[in-house]
């Protein structure tokens, strides 16, 4: 794969590159693509509200103002925001409301979890799905 890649970019190179530069390329190569993808990925934070109303931010105990801080961050770099809320069947505590009001304030993507290891995602009819990493 890597020779014919580059082969692609450089062809007069084709023949005399040797198996062994091959194979001392494949690893950086290998680690740059990793590299570039993992920059392409959104940040994430995982925003978990407790039925005491306690605010968790990436397994953290947070307030509402650093989440409102954490929240204008996260809109400037792209990112989104997965949200679980323990026992949903209840009234929710006031500071989950607030919650969700700094999520649309900011204009964030959420996803909802039903789990409160953000392992699944709650699709647009309220069906829990496995989250795809």
């Amino acid at each position: 794969m890597l020779l014919r890649l580059l082969s692609r970019i450089a062809p007069e190179y084709r023949s005399s590159i040797s198996c062994k530069v091959q194979m001392r390329l494949t690893p950086f190569f290998l680690l740059a693509l990793a590299s570039l993808a993992m920059a392409q990925q959104a940040p994430v934070d995982r925003v978990s509200v407790l039925a005491s109303g306690k605010v968790l931010l990436n397994g953290s105990e947070s307030t509402l103002p650093a989440l409102s801080t954490e929240f204008e961050r996260l809109k400037s770099s792209g990112g989104a925001v997965w949200y679980y809320r323990e026992n949903p069947q209840s009234e929710p505590p006031a500071e989950a409301v607030e919650v969700i009001k700094l999520v649309i304030r900011n204009r964030l993507p959420v996803s909802m979890s039903s789990k409160p290891d953000f392992s699944d995602v709650m699709d647009d009819h309220g069906v829990s799905r496995p989250r795809r990493p």
